[in-house]
């Protein structure tokens, strides 16, 4: 096998969302420069998209009765023939058994029907857990939605907010004199305040994160980590929104493609594909999305803010340094 033959498995890593951020970062540097290995991760995107959208499909007409009648053409099925004065002997003493199987054709026919099986039910089984877990994401984000709403009620109609500054940044930087505030802090007091009582609802089941430990939640001000928490939130830098305004506003939703954790990943991204980049928790079908009157809808594109807002985005915005936010309320741009 040649060197342009050989697969690199963190493609499949990659796809299955299984690389640590540094190693994903090295992985698509890599992809910018190696033309072979582009094609082979374009090849992989390709399968995934049509693993996430296969249907079951009709068996052929006539199918089983044409596996009835290649079985019943293969003959008796396989014996085992054993001299008669052996049977009696103990096992350690008995005749080499024989097993006597059919043809070649046999062989191949029974591994043709295996494929046959294998064919239609991968593909049907990743479909159905694909889907699984999409109504789990749903699911975790319909009871967000929820406690959304009860925290506004608390509190004067005012959504989830821990505070912002002239030096505060929603992205990590290297200036000393920048307050670093992940925007996820601010969706922290719904758990906090027992607004939500399960840390397990901010994981997406198609992520793999790892809830907030609860014996931590009432110490601290923030997720422990990064993983504890998959969706994201509206951008609090600027505008914020409250919960008299449009009940169509995105509020929250599966993970950013475009930030990993505040940090964006422009130089990563082929322009063309910004418009119509979707969420990497669902294998980039699509996203789960959370509306300010707490309706959850699936969406194929990331245009689904109001009037066709882009919610990965600021209107306006090419360059990011941490400090932007939206310059009105329905502006959606959801961080985590």
């Amino acid at each position: 096998m040649s060197s342009e033959d050989v697969f690199d498995s963190q493609l499949l890593d990659l796809h299955l969302g299984r690389l640590s951020p540094e190693q994903e970062l090295d992985l698509r540097l890599r992809l910018e420069a190696d033309a072979r290995l582009a094609a082979q991760h374009e090849a992989l995107a390709t399968v995934f998209r049509a693993l996430d959208t296969q249907r079951v499909a009709a068996a052929p007409p006539g199918l089983a009765a044409r596996v009835t009648a290649r079985v019943a053409a293969a003959g008796r099925p396989p014996r085992v023939v054993r001299p008669a004065r052996d049977r009696a002997a103990p096992l350690a003493d008995a005749a080499p058994v024989v097993l006597r199987l059919g043809s070649a054709r046999d062989i191949v026919a029974a591994a043709a029907m295996i494929m046959l099986m294998v064919g239609f039910a991968v593909p049907s089984l990743l479909h159905v857990q694909g889907r699984a877990q999409r109504m789990g994401c749903s699911a975790n984000l319909a009871n967000l939605g929820m406690g959304l709403q009860q925290y506004a009620q608390t509190y004067n109609a005012s959504l989830p907010f821990a505070g912002w500054g002239p030096r505060a940044s929603w992205s990590p930087t290297s200036d000393p004199g920048a307050v670093v505030m992940p925007n996820r802090r601010h969706v922290y007091p719904l758990l906090r305040h027992a607004f939500i009582v399960s840390p397990r609802m901010f994981v997406c089941p198609a992520r793999g994160g790892v809830p907030m430990p609860p014996e931590q939640v009432r110490q601290r001000d923030d997720f422990l980590l990064s993983d504890n928490v998959s969706y994201a939130y509206f951008n609090m830098a600027g505008a914020r929104p409250s919960l008299q305004d449009d009940a169509r506003l995105p509020i929250m939703a599966d993970d950013n493609p475009m930030f990993d954790d505040g940090v964006p990943l422009f130089s990563r991204l082929g322009f063309g594909d910004r418009a119509n980049l979707n969420s990497r928790a669902h294998g980039g079908a699509g996203q789960n999305i959370l509306s300010l009157d707490g309706h959850v809808r699936w969406s194929t594109t990331p245009n689904a803010g109001v009037n066709g807002d882009n919610i990965w985005t600021l209107r306006g915005v090419e360059v990011y340094t941490g400090r932007e936010g939206p310059q009105t309320r329905d502006d959606a741009h959801l961080i985590k």
